[in-house]
């Protein structure tokens, strides 16, 4: 082997970026597409009249459900395109392969947190801005006003379930409850993120598969 040729090999990375951060693009924005769908279903099962919309339990449950399943779909789409985008090394053993494949697949889903954490923190500044007009103040202040009455209700009934509730006053039930709601939320969030790992890994594996054989999805024929 030519000396050119054995120091080409020897720094050349075996990481192909271009098509992690293009999976990664693709995750993030459809992942913020369905958050933005699921932010406008949350908002029409609250109220901030008493006895409607749906309970704080609830809501928290059916909010984790939404976001695993948002992790599911965005980072297996993520991780199946930079696979299918990825190049094979030819001298690697097929088990090599599907090993480097998901690994791309895995780096996908960690750009892609990195991203919409980013993300998040740049548009709170946006948020507070926004919160200072009259009317989104309005609009923020509603959801607020909508969440604080339903965990007052909920802070209320927990004696009826809880005989050890009943000594405590309704300040103190109010933030036993929110503690509550956001240990499950915590939680979900986290699982649903190592959930959006694996799927992003075993999809990725799948589309290098189907890119060693060859195998055409109808989807993406155009022809």
């Amino acid at each position: 082997m030519p000396e050119s040729a054995a120091v080409s090999s020897r720094y050349t990375s075996n990481v192909d970026w271009a098509a992690v951060l293009a999976g990664a693009v693709l995750a993030t924005a459809i992942g913020l597409i369905l958050m933005t769908f699921g932010a406008g279903l949350g908002l029409s099962v609250t109220s901030p009249y008493e006895g409607e919309g749906a309970s704080p339990a609830l809501y928290a449950i059916a909010a984790g459900v939404w976001v695993l399943w948002v992790q599911l779909v965005s980072f297996s789409i993520g991780g199946y395109v930079a696979a299918r985008l990825r190049q094979r090394q030819p001298e690697l053993t097929e088990h090599e392969v599907d090993v480097r494949d998901g690994l791309h697949g895995a780096l996908v889903w960690g750009v892609g947190v990195i991203a919409a954490g980013m993300i998040s923190f740049a548009t709170l500044g946006g948020a507070a801005a926004a919160a200072s007009d009259s009317a989104s103040s309005n609009v923020t202040a509603s959801i607020a006003q909508a969440a604080g009455e339903e965990i007052d209700q909920a802070a209320a009934e927990e004696p009826a379930v809880n005989a050890n509730a009943a000594d405590e006053s309704l300040s103190e039930r109010r933030a036993e409850v929110a503690r509550k709601l956001t240990i499950l939320a915590t939680f979900i969030t986290a699982a649903s993120l190592m959930a959006g790992a694996a799927a992003a890994f075993f999809a990725a594996g799948s589309g290098g598969r189907h890119r060693d054989k060859d195998i055409h999805l109808k989807f993406f024929v155009l022809r």
